[in-house]
């Protein structure tokens, strides 16, 4: 029985390479134990957001916007450290950095 007796409800499509990138897919599906195809497959249906969201949580949200306020909240008080706003946060860090052996 071939293939497409099997299954009539799937059919064969194609994927545009080079040379390279298909031994690339062909040694990364070998490494996975899968068929090509299979490879692929996995690859495409695992970037799909219905089935796999890839938003954060409202919670890991929270998590990185307080972060961001805490980092926001020490480059201002280094800012507000430095004489006449000094060289620039970047050279300053630079600076500490270098003084302190880094």
């Amino acid at each position: 029985m071939t293939d497409g007796a099997a299954r009539p409800d799937r059919r064969q499509r194609s994927l545009h390479c080079g040379r390279e990138e298909q031994a690339m897919i062909r040694a990364a599906a070998a490494d996975s134990r899968k068929t090509i195809s299979r490879f692929v497959l996995d690859l495409a249906l695992a970037d799909d957001v219905d089935r796999h969201p890839v938003a954060l949580t409202e919670a890991e949200q929270a998590e990185l916007r307080d972060g961001m306020r805490e980092v926001r909240g020490f480059v201002r008080a280094v800012r507000d450290a430095l004489p006449d706003g000094g060289p620039g946060l970047a050279k300053a860090v630079a600076a500490l950095a270098r003084e302190r052996g880094g």
